[in-house]
């Protein structure tokens, strides 16, 4: 790990291009070179910069903790045998291209002359996944600022970020880049943001959104939702939205509260699926509003959606707070047609009394991603970007703390690509996958969920992202 820079510009200082931008994290603690660099000044910046190796095309991964079942025991005050431990292998991969080319048993002989790493025994998780968060805007990346009080929350709310927008907008991409670099260091390759587009910053955000995500491009997947923030009709932000479509680089149109925001959801719902047609993009949708406004516009969707195959798996309701009152014959019925049309469901993963069904809509077969939503912005002043903690959250709210049972939340962090199948039964990695993985030191998935150690090695498609891999000896 090289030390950090010192003497350069702000831009300089916290752009950091593609994997050589990263967050303060493992391997800087303890550094000589850190201690003899100025102090930050946290007026300024937050996230130092840091290098990471650039790895080679090809190389071997030496010492890889590979999870290969679970350990079944019978206890004498149980009437039956319970999971108690997860079995792991040290394995040896073989990595070209950005693929995992071959799984080798840890003794396997190496070509003379190939370069190879070591990962220590440290275990190997997929790659994290923050499907709904806002990358485009937020305080992170320049001096602390809390959220301040509201008397109408939205409103409130509403009328401040048109005052910030654009005093942000000068920074909005080392900002953007500030909280890509925080993703990494936390163990996340892929993610889905959203954009404002609005009448006050147009499509200043967008256009600085996109610029910094083709920095990043080797080392994240990044999918763009554009996003009314101040109301779709409320703000006449329909000629703005497509425009933002016409410009290209977007994979969904957002919406907010079309009932209660926009006070026309017919209106409100038909405009959104009608861009979401005209451009070929799916639809991602932000219901915060009671069952009795809420319902309906979902099912409003569902009625589109039924008359057009295009829309079918390619629409994602976030939030949706209103389906931790539904009742449980009500919440069945719903997940039963949103499973049906191949609808996401998206959560934050809130906490107090609008904890969400999580589980319940899992287990019905219904698609939910997570995501950290807000990331130190005016809306919350909360938000790290680390999705293993979010699947920690999960176990705790709505599973046991048994190994089985930790173990599977490790999905909600992963998009449900794990090492073990609900059987046990290895299915990750295989030969042919992507490498895009985590290094973490814990001995199991349930392990890492539970305590959430250090990410000390973060890998997309075969390159570096954050932290660092020993060379072999």
């Amino acid at each position: 790990m090289s030390q950090i820079h010192s003497g350069l510009s702000r831009r300089g200082f916290m752009g950091g291009v593609g994997a050589g931008g990263l967050a303060l994290g493992v391997g800087l603690a303890g550094s000589t070179a850190a201690a003899e660099t100025k102090p930050i000044d946290v007026s300024i910046v937050t996230t130092p910069v840091s290098d990471v190796e650039a790895l080679p095309d090809a190389y071997y991964l030496l010492n890889v903790r590979l999870e290969t079942g679970f350990v079944e025991e019978k206890k004498p005050w149980l009437d039956a045998p319970v999971i108690t431990h997860t079995e792991t292998e040290l394995k040896t991969l073989r990595i070209t291209g950005g693929k995992i080319a071959e799984i080798l048993d840890a003794k396997a002989a190496i070509p003379p002359g190939t370069t190879t790493y070591d990962a220590q025994g440290q275990l190997m998780l997929p790659t994290f996944r923050d499907m709904h968060t806002h990358i485009d805007k937020t305080f992170y990346g320049g001096p602390w600022e809390a959220t301040i009080p509201t008397q109408n929350f939205r409103a409130d709310r509403v009328a401040q970020e048109r005052e910030i927008l654009l005093k942000l907008l000068p920074t909005a991409e080392e900002r953007t880049a500030a909280i890509i670099r925080l993703m990494h260091s936390r163990g996340t390759t892929v993610c889905r943001t959203h954009c404002n587009v609005d009448p006050v910053s147009k499509l200043a955000n967008l256009e600085h959104l996109k610029a910094t995500l083709g920095r990043f491009k080797d080392t994240l997947d990044s999918k763009i939702a554009i996003f009314p923030q101040h109301g779709l009709l409320a703000s006449d932000s329909v000629g703005l939205m497509r425009e933002a479509l016409q410009s290209g680089g977007v994979d969904y149109i957002g919406g907010v509260d079309p009932a209660s925001f926009d006070k026309d959801m017919e209106k409100s719902v038909d405009t959104t699926v009608q861009l979401a047609l005209d451009f070929n993009v799916g639809i991602d949708i932000h219901v915060h509003d009671p069952k009795e406004t809420a319902i309906p516009t979902f099912n409003r969707i569902m009625d589109h959606m039924e008359k057009s195959k295009q829309l079918q798996g390619n629409v994602t309701f976030s939030h949706a707070y209103s389906l931790a009152s539904l009742s449980r014959e009500e919440l069945m019925d719903f997940a039963a047609r949103i499973k049906a049309l191949g609808v996401t469901f998206a959560t934050a993963v809130p906490l107090g009394r609008y904890a969400m069904p999580i589980r319940d809509l899992h287990e019905a077969g219904v698609e939910v991603v997570c995501g950290t939503d807000s990331v130190i912005d005016w809306w919350d002043s909360f938000g790290n970007c680390d999705m293993l903690q979010k699947a920690n959250e999960i176990a705790r709210i709505d599973y046991s703390s048994i190994e089985y049972e930790i173990n599977r939340t490790l999905g909600y962090a992963t998009g449900f690509v794990t090492p073990l199948n609900d059987k046990g039964e290895q299915v990750w990695p295989k030969a042919g996958d992507d490498a895009s993985f985590n290094l973490v030191p814990a001995s199991c998935s349930a392990e890492a969920v539970a305590r959430l150690p250090n990410r000390n090695a973060v890998v997309h498609k075969g390159k570096l992202a954050y932290g660092a891999i020993a060379k072999a000896g």
